[in-house]
């Protein structure tokens, strides 16, 4: 279990240089926002995380607090791919006096983890068109990839709060083709080995849940035993997927938590001999 756990969570923990203040909550006492739409809601619902945290907390004597959203909804689309976490975040079109587009300088106020995902169909991924446009709603890896860079940056503006970052949904093999699948698989895999890393900086406080690694098959589709219907075209996961991955997820955010908090160094510095701080 613990080999499985580490495959699924990426995680950095190095502390940028002018270092991190203290997170909202103590530790232990963390207050988590997870925000979905469907497949999401199976995870946290049919996987049952709100029993899983209560008996963690109950058996280690922490309080963390697990909330979950649908996010974003009306007014806006029902829509949360890599350009809508932009549009909503970076471009403006946010607004924090309603909890259903709420901003994320808001967010951060009321919560210490931050966990957001994509639904499956942002796994239909189309070919490039050698114009990226950040501000395209285009489901493209050289899209996705601007998208993903700015909200990067803008998480970087938050040291105190963690991110969790689900890796995509994959679709039913009936409802996408192979190129498209195969393209999603290129985003994850940028997304676990290059997104935290290619710039050279610290993003001490971003995690990535491999949700992918857990729910696709190696044909780049919802695995055959997560499928609700084998002849449909329905890609939200069945039961079984959902009872399987919830704890792996509830773990993970735990990992999460407890990695990030290691990393923050509250050690006072060493007083050199024939110094007196004043």
């Amino acid at each position: 279990m613990k080999g499985l756990l580490r495959s699924v969570l990426f995680l950095t923990s190095i502390v940028c240089c002018f270092g991190v203040a203290a997170p909202v909550h103590a530790a232990g006492d963390e207050k988590i926002i997870f925000l979905h739409h469907s497949t999401g809601w199976g995870v946290y619902s049919g996987g049952d995380v709100p029993g899983w945290f209560a008996a963690y907390n109950s058996a280690h004597g922490t309080s963390y607090g697990m909330n979950e959203r649908s996010y974003p909804d009306s007014p806006y689309p029902w829509a949360n791919y890599p350009y809508d976490y932009w549009n909503l975040w970076l471009h403006g079109v946010c607004s924090s006096d309603n909890v259903n587009i709420e901003c994320l300088n808001t967010l951060t106020q009321k919560f210490d983890v931050i966990i957001f995902k994509h639904c499956f169909p942002g796994a239909d991924v189309l070919a490039d068109t050698g114009s990226p446009d950040v501000g395209s709603d285009r489901k493209s890896l050289e899209n996705y990839k601007l998208q993903y860079r700015a909200l990067r940056d803008l998480m970087d503006q938050y040291p105190q709060t963690i991110f969790i970052v689900w890796t995509l949904a994959p679709l039913h093999r009936n409802a996408t083709t192979a190129a498209n699948a195969g393209r999603a698989k290129q985003f994850v895999d940028w997304v676990k080995n290059d997104f935290l890393t290619e710039d050279a900086k610290r993003h001490g406080n971003i995690f990535i849940f491999d949700f992918w690694g857990l729910a696709a098959g190696n044909d780049n589709f919802l695995k055959y035993a997560y499928e609700g219907s084998h002849t449909g075209t329905d890609s939200h996961p069945n039961q079984l997927a959902n009872q399987t991955i919830g704890p792996l997820f509830s773990q993970a955010v735990v990992d999460a938590i407890k990695s990030f908090n290691a990393s923050i160094d509250t050690t006072p510095p060493a007083v050199p001999t024939g110094l007196t701080l004043h």
